[in-house]
């Protein structure tokens, strides 16, 4: 401790001469996490405020800006982020913590603005969600497993406090994963909503088991009309999710293209078809006397009427995540999860 607190005086004496953040040297790279602070730390109250260092000193010193996304339903996320807040500002981070019951699926959050890193605890779910804020703002994101899959994960909660350093220091070793998201603009009754998606984009039969009828346009050419209990349109990072559920195929997270997936076709030879990626796709659904459902992510849903129609590009956002794990990997967690192996 009496060194820690040599080498913090000393850093304020030189932030004092030449206006520079300084560096404090350890003897690993989780030491490497306690960066020169000029003033003291205040400590954020409340949800949604970063935690920003108070000083009367004119100097101005950069604080590396720091998201936390937890899912405050559950007890575990809840007090990880407590105690990993506690523990960044402790080195001079400005820390801000959101719990994702209190934000809107579809807002953009301008708070977010100058947040270097996002760190996310939660499972597949929770990635999604923060996924589609941090894409506004450019952040990129390391995610935490506290859920069952953990396909878009990169730690384990044991390695938090371990490994974070290379992610938070910009190590060498660390790499950015960049995903593709969708562009979705459902139209019905002369309304049109729209909505960003990093998995997939689902139109669908309500709640009775009928086929519905859906028209497939592609860049302007009508390519089918599928009868089936609706279609799935994922991006490669979706590919693993609702598309293979129901057979449609894997993609590289790296490729950038889509797959478009009928659910339960009437006729075996409507099959998925992967598209190149600037396609746009235009999908009119027939219900007949039901209405529909139109899902962006599992998580945006909108009942929607006879003869609704949903437009889908690839957006001009992307979902950056953070990684050690070599690219390889994914074909190492594919494996594993289609042996039905869960760790």
């Amino acid at each position: 401790m009496a060194i820690e607190q040599g080498y913090r005086a000393g850093a304020t004496r030189a932030l004092r001469q030449h206006d520079t953040p300084v560096l404090l040297p350890g003897s690993s790279v989780q030491n490497s996490l306690f960066a020169a602070s000029y003033g003291r730390i205040g400590v954020g109250r409340g949800h949604g405020f970063c935690t920003r260092a108070h000083t009367e000193n004119p100097l101005k010193v950069w604080k590396m800006q720091i998201a936390i996304f937890y899912q405050g339903r559950k007890q575990d996320t809840s007090e990880v982020a407590f105690h990993l807040t506690r523990m960044l500002q402790q080195q001079s981070y400005e820390v801000r913590t959101i719990d994702i019951r209190d934000e809107g699926q579809e807002t953009r959050d301008t708070s977010l603005k100058g947040c270097a890193l996002a760190v996310v605890l939660g499972g597949d779910g929770t990635i999604l969600h923060a996924a589609r804020l941090c894409s506004f703002a450019n952040i990129p994101i390391v995610g935490v497993n506290f859920g069952r899959v953990g396909f878009l994960t990169e730690l384990e909660p044991d390695e938090l406090e371990s490994k974070l350093a290379y992610y938070l220091q910009k190590d060498p070793s660390v790499w950015v994963d960049t995903r593709s998201m969708l562009h979705a603009a459902l139209h019905q009754d002369g309304r049109q909503e729209e909505f960003l998606a990093l998995n997939d984009i689902v139109i669908a039969r309500g709640t009775w088991p009928r086929v519905v009828k859906i028209q497939i346009t592609i860049d302007e050419f009508a390519y089918s009309t599928s009868y089936a209990d609706g279609i799935i349109l994922s991006t490669a990072t979706g590919s693993t999710a609702y598309n293979m559920a129901v057979g449609g195929p894997l993609l590289h997270p790296q490729v950038q293209s889509s797959v478009l997936t009928p659910i339960a076709p009437h006729l075996a030879s409507d099959r998925s078809l992967v598209l190149q990626p600037e396609a746009t796709v235009k999908l009119q659904i027939f219900t007949g006397s039901q209405n529909g459902v139109f899902s962006a992510d599992g998580q945006m849903n909108r009942e929607i009427v006879d003869g609704a129609t949903v437009i889908v590009r690839k957006s001009q956002y992307v979902t950056q995540f953070l990684r050690r794990r070599p690219p390889t990997y994914f074909y190492q967690i594919i494996d594993a999860k289609l042996k039905g192996d869960d760790s």
